[in-house]
């Protein structure tokens, strides 16, 4: 009983519920269940009877006689014990181009190709050179010191520092 005193009572009552919800559902799952069985007992056989003498009338009807399956039904060849590949030496296939094939480009085509790749350079050189910049400028800036002393007195020394001093 020590047990219960130290869970917490809406953990208990949670606990009850789960319990009791899957009781009620066992419950009508089971109840289901029989259901089904005693349709699918009544009907399976009618069905299939049903379905039985509508053959029969219909072979009477059209005088079809249908042979019972024999079991002298072709059957295939049996295996041979022979080995199906030949025991010559298969010839290895001729070795792949270690080159790969260049496509040759027009005067135009190579001129748009070096414009394009001296325009990815450019502007990656552009991107890092900006960015860096900026942030010296601001950096080595005086507002930048008066920014971060304003910010130190309003938000006050670091929770790392504020147990010391």
């Amino acid at each position: 009983m020590d047990i219960l005193k130290q869970l917490d009572p809406q953990a208990i009552l949670v606990l009850l519920m789960v319990i009791f919800a899957a009781i009620k559902a066992f419950f009508e799952k089971r109840k289901k269940g029989d259901g089904k069985e005693i349709l699918g007992e009544e009907t399976d056989p009618d069905l299939y009877q049903a379905y039985e003498e509508e053959l029969t009338r219909q072979r009477r009807d059209l005088q079809i006689e249908i042979s019972p399956p024999t079991s002298s039904q072709t059957s295939p060849p049996p295996l041979s014990l022979a080995v199906p590949f030949s025991t010559r030496e298969a010839t290895p296939p001729p070795p792949l181009p270690s080159t790969p094939v260049i496509p040759k480009l027009s005067i135009a085509e190579k001129q748009a190709l070096e414009a394009l790749k001296a325009r990815k350079k450019a502007s990656v050189r552009k991107a890092r050179n900006s960015t860096k910049s900026r942030v010296y400028r601001h950096l080595s800036s005086p507002t930048a010191a008066r920014e971060a002393l304003l910010l130190a007195e309003i938000l006050g020394p670091p929770k790392a520092m504020q147990g010391k001093g």
